[in-house]
């Protein structure tokens, strides 16, 4: 049974609009009237040379004028973006004011380039801006989340972890790789939070946590793994678990392995596999006979990882099968 997540999981986050927009945010928005996905940038074949309209435009750009860079920004919309955004970088510190002053544009299009590409010279004077759009009621303020991740300013993890609890779905996915992108540094703050949080934005936090992997987590999700009454939720907490965990979450996955949901029996074993938690092996042997097949096989495949042999279990089917190894 393989794993589908929810979060973006360790894409590169260069040539945001070319790469990042193109392949997470198409899949997650959906199609505006007429056009692509919104909070995707046109982007020809990778190569196609600039036009001459656009060649004379990044040329009159390198010198740094500010009228000269934001003129550039409608180019995103015909011409090929890595070699804007490629060009763009280049400028650095230059290219940051006009960008700026282009997230007041009128234009959701102008916005969401102009904050893709702050993101991507990693502008730390955009952050007021930047968080200003992503607490408003803009379109498209994904961007935002995603630019402060790239920014890696530490003043913005309490608005990235606030923008977990967002009712657009793409905000929160951007805010959470956004905070995976700061690293260990948004623990304190994401666990600071999750006692009050609940349902989707606590699945955020999990998300989140399991990315960065922080064994100073762990005490967070167990308590998450001990309390939480929605299957969903504490199958996250028990996923997270594989990569925050020491010892210490041996039994409660073990003891939860043995009387969860099935989807959180899943997952603690997932978790047991990753840890390579010898004194979970009898239990893991237990879950073997479980009635649901995908049990069977994912304590067959964590079995495999603590032992070093080959596992098998009954499939769906009743007969005897290998499983195939995600570990490794």
């Amino acid at each position: 049974m393989m794993r589908i997540h929810d979060t973006p999981r360790r894409i590169p986050m260069t040539l945001f609009p070319a790469l990042f927009l193109a392949t997470f945010l198409s899949l997650t928005v959906p199609p505006a009237a007429g056009q692509g996905p919104e909070g995707t940038l046109h982007t020809p074949f990778p190569g196609t040379p600039l036009s001459p309209a656009a060649e004379a435009a990044v040329e009159a750009a390198k010198s740094g004028d500010p009228a000269a860079i934001r003129a550039l920004l409608p180019f995103f919309d015909t011409e090929d973006n890595e070699r804007l955004v490629r060009f763009v970088v280049t400028l650095k510190d230059k290219a940051a004011p006009p960008l700026i002053d282009a997230l007041d544009d009128p234009d959701p299009r102008t916005v969401e380039v102009a904050a893709g590409l702050l993101g991507e010279v990693r502008a730390k004077q955009a952050v007021p801006k930047l968080t200003a759009f992503l607490r408003s009621d803009r379109p498209s303020r994904y961007v935002a989340a995603w630019a402060l991740g790239e920014v890696k300013n530490p003043e913005s993890i309490p608005v990235l972890v606030a923008a977990l609890s967002d009712r657009n779905e793409s905000v929160v996915k951007a805010s959470t790789r956004a905070l995976i992108n700061i690293g260990r540094k948004s623990t304190p703050a994401i666990v600071s939070a999750m006692p009050s949080s609940s349902g989707c934005p606590r699945k955020a936090m999990l998300r989140a946590l399991e990315d960065i992997e922080d064994t100073k987590a762990e005490d967070a999700i167990l308590a998450v793994l001990e309390s939480e009454k929605d299957p969903v939720i504490q199958a996250a907490a028990a996923r997270a678990l594989s990569k925050c965990g020491t010892a210490k979450s041996y039994v409660p996955l073990e003891r939860w392995l043995l009387a969860g949901d099935v989807g959180v029996r899943v997952e603690c074993a997932w978790s047991l596999g990753i840890l390579i938690a010898k004194p979970a092996e009898g239990a893991l042997r237990q879950t073997l006979e479980h009635p649901d097949p995908n049990v069977r096989e994912w304590s067959a495949r964590a079995l495999e990882n603590i032992t070093g042999e080959r596992v098998m279990y009954r499939d769906s089917k009743g007969k005897m099968a290998l499983p195939y190894n995600l570990y490794r």
